[in-house]
This record gives structure tokens, C-alpha cells and sequence, in this order.
């Protein structure tokens, strides 16, 4: 009777990691600052996952006490993360820098003033190569509304689109 238990126990703990994080989901928010009139970008991962991500990347283990480690970030998420204007062109996000506490990871982009993003297009790969079942849901909150664009990896890219009633 108590191997049986044990086996349990045993079986139950190995199974526990595994059920722990099943599903792999980033935040982006895109938004107008009030006082400076930029639009913002701040991304939100799971720490964990990024480090993975990162770890295959560079090809060794990566945290983000190493030195280099804001430079790293920095490229993977500029290689990963675009915005195109209506006419295609890629806008130049400034980076403004991340925290972590121990299990998310926050990442800021900005861009100057603009006067809206109607149209604009949205790519985001982050994540994608290390994790199939990964999901970006980038939500837009402006003078036209809230909406989202959820993208995967069979959809990388999609459009911020505005009503056409509302303000120019």
C-alpha cells in the first residue's frame, strides 16, 4: 500500500511542472502619453519564457543579470516587434528600456508624436520560434477606441483599424 502511495506522490510531483505553464501568452499595449504626446509600447512576457527564448538564441543561458543582457533584449525584441506606416514604411521604436520581478518581464518602446495609427500595420514574432502555440494579443487604446489584434504564428501580422466615424 505505501509503494502505491509513493508511486503516486512521485507520479504527481513529475506531472506538476509540465500542467504548471501550458499556455504562452504576450501583451503589448499601445497608447498615446497624454503629456508628451508619444505613442508607448510596453510589451509583457512571462520572465521564464523569455529567458528560454533568449537562452536558444544566443545559445547559451541567459539572465538578465549578465552584462550584455539589456543589448540582447533590446535586438530580439526590435528583430521581433515592427510597426509599418499606411505607406509601409517601418517606423524606428526608441527603446526605452524593461523591468522583470520574478516572473514578468515589461519591455518600453516609444515613438514621437503621431497624429493616429489608422491603418499602420503590426507584426510581432516574439516568442514564436521557441514556442508554436504562442500567442501575441497587442491591444490598441486611443482616441478611437480599444481594440485587439491577436496574432499567432500562422497570423504574424495584422492591421489597427479605426471606425470611420470616429475622429481624424
Amino acid at each position: 500500500m505505501k509503494v502505491k502511495v509513493f508511486a503516486l506522490v512521485i507520479c504527481v510531483v513529475l506531472t506538476l511542472p509540465a500542467l504548471a505553464h501550458r499556455y504562452f501568452f504576450g501583451l503589448t499595449e499601445i497608447s498615446s502619453n497624454q503629456n508628451t504626446g508619444a505613442v508607448e509600447f510596453v510589451h509583457q512576457y512571462t520572465l521564464h519564457d523569455v529567458q528560454h527564448a533568449l537562452s536558444k538564441l544566443t545559445g547559451e543561458r541567459f539572465s538578465l543579470d549578465q552584462e550584455n543582457a539589456e543589448a540582447v533584449l533590446q535586438q530580439w525584441v526590435t528583430d521581433n516587434f515592427s510597426v509599418k506606416n499606411t505607406k509601409g514604411e517601418e517606423a524606428s521604436l526608441k527603446w526605452v528600456g524593461f523591468e522583470a520581478d520574478y516572473q514578468k518581464i515589461w519591455v518600453y518602446q516609444e515613438l514621437p508624436k503621431q497624429k493616429n495609427l489608422c491603418g499602420w500595420e503590426v507584426s510581432n514574432t516574439l516568442l514564436f520560434d521557441s514556442f508554436s502555440a504562442q500567442v501575441n494579443t497587442v491591444n490598441v487604446v486611443d482616441s478611437y477606441g480599444n481594440r485587439s489584434l491577436i496574432l499567432t504564428d500562422e497570423n504574424r501580422t495584422d492591421t489597427i483599424n479605426c471606425q470611420k466615424d470616429s475622429k481624424e
